[in-house]
């Protein structure tokens, strides 16, 4: 989960001073009430561990605007951050934060019975509560929410299922197997993540068939709008689970579950329909659909399609492989050429012809695969498109010759590094990384030091790392001196990389010579080095 802001620590600090520093204000309360309503919009499950305390507070309006924050956050995240959240809360001993939560560490079950429950932010606090370290309180805030009739306490009963303790584990199953009923089936489907996580990773007790029967209910005609709702939920994991749950119901219009289905942005969704459709249809069936599969923008559906294509449809499949031979997925391409090679296909001559093409995405990828099949004097046939205006077409090109004859090429890649697209400077880094070598160190450090584009430093300080750990470390440290604070910032953390795996990942044997020029520029370089950075590297260089 996203940890807890700066800002939200200072406001969170700000809280917890002493009424001396509201003084200032007519209500010491009025800034307590602003900086709570401030962080109800935290993007942190973790601030609303520091607003308990304040939901206990004796000030009414206090304990409501807490309340109604730690509402607001929780109805902000996905339920299954509440595991998480479970989990640390859980965690937290008397010793911990003891300024900010004793209230919360000291909390009793009789205040937990004692409380009324007016709204949802009520349930939401309770809910928190039975996540509590003591067991008494988890158990009285479990009393609580079984009585509750919102559907806004299930995720909670949910997350107790796993209790260490047997008594709150049967409380909470108790609570569910009342609520197994149609009032309940949109709450339910809200919290299908930490279902799904009850029957595959709890282990104190096995509850497939309170899970099955929840399944039931989701399966059920008079709960069938609920389920096709989901389809449009903003949780990913409510529409995966729609939709698988839809395309097996047998009294479903199944032509509009698959048609909604392969609409969705989600490729997954289409994956998992695309699989249901391949297992289960007939060849009349599924033959219309797969021109369709063949042409998905997810990878893994056009290689489950073209698979099809072999297994059932051998007539159709050597002109899909030859199709599938251009293929923008490297994975693709092999398979088709896999499944090619006894057609006696002369594939360097394949993609040569295709060259010729006017389409920009075949010549792409007859690029890629003209490195992949080709020899080194099909080089000249990349070269003339390392000039070319689309940036695809270069990059395809600097990793097709890469592919081809990397080593009599450095020039070219040293000169594609300089490019203004970031993608062709990027391609020629990956390349550049396996040959480079202390000749060309001078060249690099001439072009870091001209070179004014943030991305073509960047990419020159990943390549410096490949050096030698003795030499590339000089390099690293002499770029701390740029005046861009983000090249410096990247060269500080590739020499903290450096220095947690001296002794550790490798040892650097150096010479009195070689240490002693690593102290030196190490000097001049110290002050824009982190202090803690800094102790550390002249402990390491002094040894």
């Amino acid at each position: 989960m996203k940890g807890i802001s700066k800002e939200e620590h200072q406001l969170i600090d700000e809280l917890y001073k002493k009424n001396a520093f509201f003084d200032v204000f007519k209500n010491t309360n009025t800034r307590k009430i602003e900086i709570l309503q401030t962080l109800a919009n935290s993007g942190s499950m973790f601030t609303l561990t520091f607003l308990l305390p304040l939901a206990l507070d004796k000030n009414q309006t206090i304990r409501k605007t807490a309340r109604d924050a730690i509402h607001q956050i929780i109805s902000s995240h996905r339920k299954q951050d509440l595991i998480g959240l479970d989990q640390y809360i859980r965690r937290l001993t008397p010793y911990q934060y003891s300024g900010k939560l004793a209230a919360w560490h000291q909390l009793l079950p009789e205040s937990i019975r004692a409380h009324p429950i007016r709204d949802d932010s009520d349930v939401s606090f309770i809910g928190i509560c039975s996540f509590h370290r003591n067991g008494y309180v988890r158990e009285a805030a479990i009393e609580v929410l079984s009585k509750q009739a919102s559907g806004a306490e299930i995720p909670f009963l949910f997350l107790r299922l796993n209790d260490w303790q047997p008594k709150i584990r049967f409380l909470s199953f108790k609570a569910i197997k009342q609520k197994l009923h149609s009032d309940y089936v949109k709450q339910f489907l809200d919290a299908i993540y930490l279902i799904k996580h009850l029957s595959d990773y709890y282990t104190r007790e096995k509850f497939s068939d309170l899970v099955d029967e929840i399944y039931e209910l989701f399966g059920h005609p008079q709960n069938r709008n609920v389920l096709l709702s989901g389809f449009h939920s903003k949780d990913p994991t409510v529409r995966r689970f729609c939709f698988e749950m839809a395309i097996n119901l047998p009294d479903i219009d199944r032509e509009s579950v698959i048609s909604e289905a392969l609409r969705q942005s989600d490729a997954l969704i289409r994956l998992q329909m695309v699989k249901h459709i391949c297992r289960n249809d007939s060849n009349e069936c599924l033959n219309p659909w797969l021109k369709r599969f063949r042409s998905d923008v997810f990878p893994p559906i056009r290689q489950l399609a073209l698979q099809v294509y072999m297994d059932r449809f051998p007539e159709q499949s050597i002109a899909e492989l030859r199709a599938a031979l251009l293929d923008q997925h490297k994975t693709i391409r092999e398979m088709a050429r896999y499944y090619l090679k006894d057609q006696q296909m002369d594939f360097p001559s394949f993609y040569r012809e295709k060259l010729k093409e006017t389409d920009k995405g075949l010549i792409q990828a007859a690029i890629v695969g003209l490195g992949e099949t080709g020899e080194k004097t099909d080089a000249q046939w990349i070269t003339p498109f390392l000039f070319h205006d689309n940036a695809r077409m270069q990059r395809s090109a600097v990793k097709a010759l890469g592919m081809l004859n990397p080593e009599d090429n450095t020039e070219v890649f040293l000169s594609s590094l300089q490019s203004d697209k970031r993608s062709v400077s990027r391609e020629a880094r990956q390349i550049l990384a396996g040959i480079v070598d202390l000749r060309h160190a001078e060249l690099l450090w001439k072009i870091f030091e001209n070179d004014e584009r943030p991305h073509v430093k960047k990419n020159i300080l990943f390549l410096f790392t490949k050096f030698s750990k003795a030499d590339s470390i000089l390099f690293l440290l002499r770029a701390c001196a740029t005046r861009e604070n983000e090249i410096r910032d990247t060269a500080i953390r590739h020499i903290e990389l450096w220095t947690s795996g001296y002794n550790t990942r490798f040892y650097v044997p150096m010479s009195d010579e070689k240490r002693k020029e690593i102290k030196d520029i190490f000097d001049k370089v110290q002050v824009f080095l982190p202090e803690y950075i800094a102790e550390e590297f002249e402990f390491l260089i002094g040894k």
